[in-house]
């Protein structure tokens, strides 16, 4: 107790010291601990299930690309595999649900499952129950299950709401269950109904059809998950022996369900949890030349402690303790700079992942920043300890000032420091310069459309209250003869899935060609108003887009995108040929259909779209959906617009509801979300890295021209011009930035195999970003060199050499 009141005294005698050393350590700390919080809610908090590491999610696999499961393939995995307690199917969709007392029509994420799903997840309903196997089944009652969410936004957590009758889509289901808040599976479901009801669907027989089914199992106690991945290949190469035209190459992939929901941001966290890593030990080597600076400043203190019986230990114990109370200071520090950036990483980070949005510091983030804080005690203060207890007693008593010289090995290791900081500043800079280059070519890139000044909006008919195609078509005609009245807008056209909001996959083959159905190519399938084109601002290449006479009485057309015609049709023109597609609702049949047009590939995906398929555009007046989005293009009034769209759908038909009102461009930009974390945490803790290594770097050549007083008292005494004293101070940081940069390069480009995953259209070798480095380090050395360089070669040689 008595040492660690003698620390306090101590570090409070020097407030600078101690302020610098403190704030030095809370900003490494305090990042290391804002990454750390992201890691734990995303991949080492648990899922709020009952033995949630036996959930797995299972999906179909065709070279390489993973995909929905066929309804045929479920039904035989199910009945098969043996390492499964449950395996149930879900189909996520969405309603409207109208006739709530009070409320206007809204629309809720919905969830198709069968009955066993609620035993895969492990959770007993918090009021009513659950439908049953007997229940699940075609020509079952019409039941449903909602979440707690829509329980509390709905109906104010009222419990007599059970046995009631809620309309979804213009249909009635009998409310029957209220799930608990640990519920969010599948996510952004609100109502779960049976699925089986629905099961006698003539397209979910097809095996060749994948209608948006995943797969979720309870692996049996003490089964690992490599056993069932090996029981399901097996079962998936038996369906492909059984059913080649359909099942060729298929295989099933097993997931753990927390790896399915955040593994993609795996190795994006391990970058940063590194580049943060590299931060706190450049803050440690400085705190360590910091610490060896004061140590050898009060070596006269500790000689006179030495001489009067102190031992050894002793004088490590005592400058160990002073470090702990600056590292428990820097935690407490760095706990609250990783709060108040808890914010800005929410903010940052990716919307849709519910994991990140509940950032939360529990007992683990601060287990972790104070573990740091005791770990990185004895990183930095050990070595200054030890080299402090070495200190020769008689000397230190005879000196009693800066005439003392540190040995050649402590030089060595001071320089060596400041040597790691540079290379570790440069690793930091360049692959900070990397991700930058990458972002920029990230937001300039052309996806093939105009997103500015766009607004969308999405409506989803009921097949109940519109059936028909000439239902759906009075419907979209009357919604854009409103919606184009409205003051400020410019264009406007409808779309069913259009980029960033949608997808529906069908197979083609051209006419005349034969394939059996495994082997049929597939192409995106849009369906749009004759607007749709010049709307979106998208380039025609040949030919014609859609007009108000392509209807369901004329001959079919489609409009396919340049990857479709050069694919189909290498070095030819394809307008006028035909192809074999099937666009329609489930259980039409297939068409031939003539192609009218050609236009530019659009990247549906964002920026890094990985699919390579085709497009096919269709005409509305020809191909019945009852999905809709509104595409609105009114410049920097777009926005504005949103309730008056709502009121528009209100006056045609006032139980659809209107959701999903955005701006184009803050779809496109929800796609960049990881890549702006990613640039935007890493400049950070570049600049961090830069301004430590230069506050470093500058302390040393301090402490290294003040210990060279007496020399360089000599030198001016000897006629030393002062340029030339400047000049040997300079080289000192000169050569530390050498060695430091061609350290520094050398770790840059073995790190480049974990940058190459994360950059778009920029290559780890790019010159030009690491002479860029080169040129910021260089500056930042000399800015940190020239002020001792200048104070040195100032000094009065007389008065120098006298007080020596």
């Amino acid at each position: 107790m008595n040492d660690l009141r003698f620390a306090i005294r101590q570090l409070t005698k020097s407030p600078g010291f101690t302020f610098v050393a403190v704030l030095t350590l809370a900003l490494g700390i305090g990042a290391n601990t804002a990454i750390f919080s992201v890691i734990n809610a995303l991949l080492l908090e648990p899922l709020p299930y009952p033995q949630a590491d036996r959930i797995m999610t299972l999906a179909e696999e065709t070279g390489g690309s993973k995909s929905s499961v066929a309804f045929p393939d479920y039904l035989d995995w199910r009945r098969a595999n043996s390492v499964f307690e449950h395996l149930a199917v879900s189909r996520s969709e969405s309603r409207n649900l109208s006739g709530v007392h009070g409320r206007e029509p809204e629309r809720v994420g919905a969830a198709f499952v069968t009955a066993n799903f609620f035993k895969v997840i492990g959770l007993a309903p918090q009021v009513g129950r659950v439908f049953t196997e007997a229940e699940d089944k075609v020509g079952g009652p019409a039941l449903a299950v909602i979440s707690d969410r829509l329980w509390a936004r709905a109906f104010q957590r009222n419990p007599e709401v059970i046995g009631s009758s809620l309309i979804f889509h213009n249909q009635v289901y009998t409310l029957i269950g209220v799930m608990p808040p640990a519920m969010t599976s599948p996510q952004e479901a609100d109502v779960w109904f049976p699925i089986m009801r629905r099961s006698n669907n003539p397209g979910w027989q097809n095996r060749a059809n994948h209608p948006m089914m995943f797969v979720w199992g309870r692996l049996k106690p003490g089964i690992p998950v490599a056993q069932a991945q090996a029981e399901m290949k097996a079962i998936s190469a038996r369906l492909e022996k059984q059913y080649p035209e359909t099942n060729d190459k298929v295989s099933a992939v097993v997931t753990p369900l927390l790896e399915n929901l955040v593994g993609e941001y795996r190795q994006n966290l391990a970058l940063l949890l590194g580049a943060v890593g590299l931060v706190l030990l450049i803050a440690c080597a400085n705190l360590a030349n910091l610490f060896a600076a004061r140590g050898a400043g009060r070596a006269r203190e500790f000689a006179i402690r030495a001489a009067v019986g102190a031992t050894r230990g002793q004088l490590i114990r005592q400058l160990l303790i002073e470090s702990l109370v600056v590292a428990v200071l820097g935690g407490a520090a760095g706990f609250v700079i990783a709060l108040w950036g808890r914010d800005a990483l929410v903010a940052l980070g990716p919307a849709g992942v519910e994991r990140f949005q509940n950032l939360h510091f529990d007992a683990r983030v601060l287990g972790f920043t104070f573990l740091l804080a005791g770990l990185t005690s004895v990183g930095f203060g050990l070595w200054p300890a030890w080299q402090t207890s070495r200190a020769d007693v008689q000397l230190a008593l005879k000196s009693g000032g800066y005439a003392t010289s540190d040995s050649r090995s402590a030089r060595r290791l001071r320089d060596g420091l400041i040597i790691g900081e540079i290379a570790l500043t440069l690793i930091l800079l360049s692959s900070a310069g990397l991700v930058l280059k990458s972002f920029a070519r990230v937001q300039s890139l052309s996806l093939g459309f105009e997103p500015r000044g766009l607004l969308t909006a999405r409506i989803e008919l009921p097949f109940s209250a519109y059936p028909e195609a000439a239902k759906v078509r009075a419907f979209s005609q009357a919604l854009l003869e409103k919606v184009r009245a409205l003051p400020g807008v410019e264009q406007v056209a409808l779309g069913a899935n259009p980029p960033l909001v949608g997808g529906w996959q069908i197979p083609f083959t051209r006419e005349g060609q034969l394939f059996p159905p495994a082997q049929r190519p597939n192409a995106e399938c849009e369906v749009v108003t004759p607007d749709y084109f010049s709307t979106l601002g998208v380039t025609l290449r040949r030919g014609r887009g859609f007009t108000a006479r392509d209807t369901k009485s004329s001959p079919l057309v489609v409009v396919i995108d340049q990857t479709l015609a050069e694919q189909i049709f290498p070095g030819q023109d394809p307008i006028g040929n035909r192809l074999q597609m099937e666009p329609f609702d489930e259980g039409d049949e297939s068409g031939l259909f003539q192609i009218v047009g050609v236009v530019a590939r659009m990247k549906f995906q964002g920026f890094n779209d990985p699919s390579t398929l085709p497009v096919a555009y269709f005409s509305l007046g020809q191909v019945k959906r009852n999905s809709l989005v509104v595409f609105l293009r009114a410049g920097a009034q777009a926005k504005a617009l949103e309730k008056s769209i709502q009121t528009a759908v209100g006056l045609i038909d006032p139980a659809q509801p209107v959701f999903d009102v955005r701006l184009m461009q803050d779809r496109v930009e929800e796609t960049w979300v990881t890549q702006r974390l990613l640039t935007f945490l890493l400049g950070v803790f570049a600049l961090l890295a830069l301004v430590l290594a230069t506050i470093g770097l500058y302390g040393v050549i301090a402490y290294t021209s003040l210990r060279r007083l007496r020399e360089i008292g000599l030198r001016l005494a000897l006629g030393a011009q002062r340029f030339q004293i400047q000049g040997m101070v300079l080289s000192h940081g000169m050569k530390l930035l050498g060695v430091g940069m061609l350290l520094g390069i050398g770790g840059a480009l073995a790190l480049s195999r974990v940058l190459r995953s994360v950059l778009f259209q920029v290559e780890t070798g790019d010159l030009e970003i690491y002479f860029a480095v080169g040129v910021v380090l260089l500056f930042a050395t000399l800015a940190a060199s020239w002020l001792p360089a200048r104070r040195a070669s100032r000094i009065d040689p007389i008065v120098t050499l006298r007080a020596e």
